[in-house]
């Protein structure tokens, strides 16, 4: 049986994060700056697509995302989209020359 799964279960989030755009660059450095927090985008009017892993030392997304939402200069911070892949079946593996069956 081949376990396609991460031995814990892995949270990753995309926020929307909403800051000044004069505090634009200024955010992008301590978001970037946090583990497992990545900034992919910001508009001109200071809006931030991030995405947000949990880590060993936080395990509760909504922790991770209240504490982006009190950062200096960040006016607002939302859950946008929440993967979690707790409880999935494992995979199990086929011979090679057996069809998979997409049903």
């Amino acid at each position: 049986m081949i376990n396609l799964l991460e031995q814990a279960p892995v949270h990753i989030a995309g926020v929307l994060v909403k800051v000044f755009p004069q505090n634009s660059e200024k955010v992008t450095a301590v978001l970037n700056s946090l583990p497992g927090t990545e900034v992919h985008d910001i508009t001109d009017q200071g809006a931030m697509v991030v995405t947000v892993e949990a880590t060993e030392e936080e395990k509760n997304i909504v922790d991770i995302i209240t504490h982006l939402s009190t950062l200096d200069g960040v006016l607002d911070a939302s859950l946008i989209f929440h993967h979690n892949d707790a409880g999935l079946v494992p995979h199990q593996a086929k011979p090679a020359d057996q069809p998979i069956n997409f049903r």
